[in-house]
């Protein structure tokens, strides 16, 4: 016997955590099932290497993309999933997931489900997947559930891609214009400093631009080592899954980029809420396993509280404005209850919102290359402005 730690989600959406003995993880599985929970996780109390290795291993999310979507094509057209994944290992370059598909073969032929097998990688295969993979299993519907999630993961990638790159662009013009900016300050500016101040002809902006030239030139070893510090700390903070959290959360609030950030919440949200009510997830356990997985570390716990919503019997249009989603797809969704038709209506509710998504992002990033076009102008303008215009007043002078 062993013991084994447990996470499971309750018909009604609520999260129950435990520990087990049992003789093997399927002991487990089927203990659970006898409960009425449907298991998230199970992790045997124990530091293994394969369990260490497979928590070292690294692989990029579009490497695992790829590999659901090849796995869903074969399990589609009739083959059986130990086929696909032996077929994949002999013919297929897999790169870094070699030794995933190697052994999610070799637990398939040790008689593990696809859903077991899954749950020893955990970093690569987020627990709300493994939730769905388990119920279409039992269901009878892997082949339309992997086809479901390769989609969906591929449609996310594009999003975080297509908010990345708009992300990036003002990134980089930003940068741009502070490297143009201390060039100019330690370059340029030096280069009047001596004349204007024999003429004493120069202006409090000038001589504020002349204080920080020096500010800079005096302090440049402390502000290269600054900057590099916190370069580091970033990196490193950067690593921390709440740091990341908080810094999303921050972001998200800024101006410009709330509603983008609500756009893309809102069409994960509805295209998770679509697959999951297709696999034959209850909706208080759809709605406690997306908010887990696009709002990782809430504290408002507001997917918890919409979760136990629904499941006291109020409507799903009332939970989802707990979520704190947008009034269209919040009555989009509840057209979709009352119909019948609750996924069919996630999914329209998806489109519209990553539809939506694209044009933000254009408004964007048309919006910021001019924005930084006029603020560098000005900046650079003024100051060669304000130096012409002493000299001038000197020349002026002298004549």
């Amino acid at each position: 016997m062993a013991g084994y730690a447990y996470k499971a989600v309750t018909q009604d959406g609520r999260l129950e955590t435990g520990e087990l003995e049992a003789a093997d993880a399927e002991s487990v599985l089927r203990i659970l099932d006898r409960r009425g929970l449907i298991p998230v996780s199970v992790d045997e109390r124990k530091s293994g290497s394969a369990s260490s290795g497979a928590q070292r291993l690294s692989v990029s999310a579009p490497q695992v993309t790829r590999f659901l979507s090849d796995l869903s094509i074969m399990i589609n057209a009739g083959i059986r999933v130990d086929e696909a994944l032996s077929i994949m290992e002999r013919e297929f370059d897999n790169g870094r997931l070699r030794p995933v598909v190697s052994r999610l073969r070799g637990e398939l032929a040790n008689g593990r489900s696809f859903s077991q097998a899954l749950e020893d990688w955990p970093r690569l295969f987020p627990p709300f997947q493994i939730a769905m993979v388990r119920i279409a299993e039992r269901a009878g519907r892997l082949p339309m559930l992997l086809a479901r999630v390769a989609e969906e993961r591929q449609r996310f990638e594009g999003l975080a891609a297509k908010v990345a790159e708009a992300l990036r662009y003002p990134a980089f013009l930003l940068v741009g214009v502070m490297a143009v900016m201390t060039f100019f300050l330690i370059g340029v500016v030096p280069q009047f400093e001596p004349v204007l101040a024999q003429t004493g002809q120069a202006n409090g902006f000038v001589e504020f631009m002349f204080a920080v030239s020096r500010g800079i030139r005096d302090n440049r070893d402390l502000i290269l080592a600054g900057a590099a510090l916190l370069l580091l700390v970033g990196l490193l903070a950067g690593r921390r899954p709440a740091f990341r959290a908080r810094l999303r959360k921050f972001v998200s609030r800024l101006p410009f980029l709330s509603d983008i950030a609500m756009s893309y919440r809102t069409a994960r949200f509805s295209r998770l809420m679509g697959i999951m009510v297709e696999a034959g997830v209850g909706v208080p356990a759809a709605i406690k396993l997306i908010g887990d997985a696009i709002d990782p570390a809430d504290p408002d716990r507001r997917a918890e509280r919409a979760s136990d919503a629904v499941r006291q019997g109020r409507r799903i249009g009332e939970a989802l404005e707990i979520m704190a989603l947008p009034g269209l797809a919040v009555r989009m969704l509840r057209i979709g209850e009352e119909s019948g038709d609750l996924s069919g209506l996630a999914y329209r509710a998806a489109d519209f919102y990553e539809a939506t998504l694209e044009r933000q992002l254009s408004r964007l990033v048309g919006f910021i290359g001019p924005a930084a076009v006029i603020i560098i102008s000005v900046l650079i303008g003024g100051m060669i402005v304000s130096i012409m215009s002493a000299l001038m007043s000197f020349n002026e002078l002298v004549r």
